[in-house]
């Protein structure tokens, strides 16, 4: 594994709120900037939504999962991590589901298997045309790191554009679906820029993962970081000339830390709350945002389905209201699975999870089991175990308005030594939060 040359150190040090991927990213990129880096996370570990367990001589993936390669950013800082060589191909087909059916594409060649697929009819496979003008017009508002350049398109939910311009069978099959498959959202509720982000931005090209989990990227990060975890920060105050972050270890001793800088990297919601001296109009908007919440649970089996070649399946609402994805795990990467077993990642629409987040897992695991049969009937028969996982603050719930708002926020947002990282600058996602923690780290190191 290629290690990373140390950079000449400056004698500044930077305090990072916040041990997530953005995070993570803003406090490696200030470390290579030559800065002494330390990073505040309130969990008892550092990673945030990307966390790997091991049960069984199964590797779960209980966070966030394939990445694909359009997730330039958080791919690229691997490399720089020196841990590129831990990414593996997880091939590229997904799987949609309907009318009893799983119609395979290949999202490395997305428009030649659009064309083919017989999961739409041919009206409306003419009528997606309009895909292609529409997403034209609004492909360069769209990025990683600031979505509030499409805010002037941000005008309706994705059912009543989806409905509207491409009629029912799409907007069933296609975009409500994408959204549920992604993030876990409703196409009734969403803005339509998140549908289009996911399908410029996210979808096409392939899959990949980290040998051994997810978590081997955040454990490379925060192993060349000082870290320090049950970290409690009450507040944070830009001076001026620095930064003073007053925080609780996790025996209950106070701290108040004189930095020359700080990025404060948590959810959106919390921030205000850390920094008072937030302008009002930033404070409202991140008040405002509402994240789902996830229920997700591994599926471990004493035999892999048969005859399935997908890595990921997408589940309509016409053939679960709740359950939105699966991943195969066990094509995913070598050594997901023992060898001949294997393994299912269940993923739930934002209402379903906040249905089940509360129930014992016995009851979760009745409910999904019975939901998975839908798409892949009598996987029931061959389950070895399952574990439930329960997740808060996931993604943002981005009503229409919510990015021309980011555009208002952004004009109001700290100039000073004090800079904000999350994934609520773009469509929530990993690369999302990568890309704002390296805009924070460059805005930080500019002004030291």
């Amino acid at each position: 594994m290629n290690q990373p040359s140390e950079p000449t150190r400056s004698g500044k040090r930077v305090v990072v709120v916040g041990a997530g991927p953005a995070g993570l990213a803003a406090a490696f990129r200030l470390d290579r900037a030559g800065h002494d880096v330390l990073v505040l996370e309130q969990r008892d570990r550092p990673g945030g939504k990307i966390h790997t367990v091991r049960d069984r001589g199964f590797v779960l993936d209980a966070g966030a999962t394939a990445l694909p390669s359009s997730y330039t950013n958080l791919l690229g800082l691997a490399h720089d991590a020196g841990i590129g060589s831990k990414l593996q191909d997880s091939g590229s087909i997904v799987g949609f589901a309907r009318d009893g059916e799983v119609h395979n594409l290949d999202s490395a060649h997305l428009a030649r298997d659009a064309v083919r697929t017989k999961l739409l009819s041919s009206r409306a496979k003419l009528r997606a045309l309009r895909l292609l003008w529409d997403g034209a017009r609004i492909k360069g508002s769209l990025n990683y790191e600031d979505l509030s350049g499409a805010g002037r398109f941000d005008t309706e939910t994705a059912e009543s554009y989806g409905r509207r311009a491409l009629g029912d069978e799409i907007y069933d099959y296609v975009v409500d679906t994408t959204l549920r498959g992604l993030l876990g959202t409703s196409g009734s509720v969403s803005s339509t820029i998140d549908f289009f982000f996911a399908v410029t931005k996210i979808l096409g090209g392939t899959l990949h993962v980290f040998e051994g989990g997810s978590q081997t990227y955040t454990d490379a990060l925060a192993s060349r970081l000082d870290v320090c975890c049950g970290a409690d920060v009450q507040e944070v105050i830009d001076t001026g000339h620095g930064a003073e972050v007053t925080w609780r270890d996790g025996r209950g001793e106070d701290h108040v830390e004189q930095a020359d800088g700080c990025v404060i990297a948590v959810p959106g919601s919390q921030v205000g709350p850390l920094f008072p001296q937030l302008d009002p109009v930033c404070a409202d908007y991140l008040s405002s945002l509402v994240y789902t919440d996830s229920v997700n649970c591994h599926i471990a089996m004493h035999k892999a389905p048969r005859g399935v070649p997908a890595t990921i399946l997408q589940v309509p609402r016409t053939i679960h209201n709740g359950l939105s994805g699966i991943i195969l795990d066990h094509n995913k990467a070598p050594g997901r699975a023992p060898e001949g077993k294997g393994l299912l990642s269940t993923y739930s629409t934002a209402e379903w999870s906040a249905q089940l987040i509360e129930e014992d897992d016995d009851y979760v695991t009745d409910k999904v089991v019975d939901a998975v049969e839908n798409v892949l009937p009598g996987i029931g028969a061959d389950v070895d175990f399952v574990r439930v996982h329960r997740w808060r603050n996931v993604v943002v719930y981005s009503r229409p308005g919510t990015y021309a708002g980011l555009a208002q926020f952004n004009r109001h947002t700290p100039a000073g030594r004090v800079r904000l990282a999350g994934d609520y600058f773009s469509c929530s996602n990993l690369n999302s939060a990568t890309a704002s923690g390296e805009r924070a780290a460059r805005q930080v190191d500019a002004a030291l």
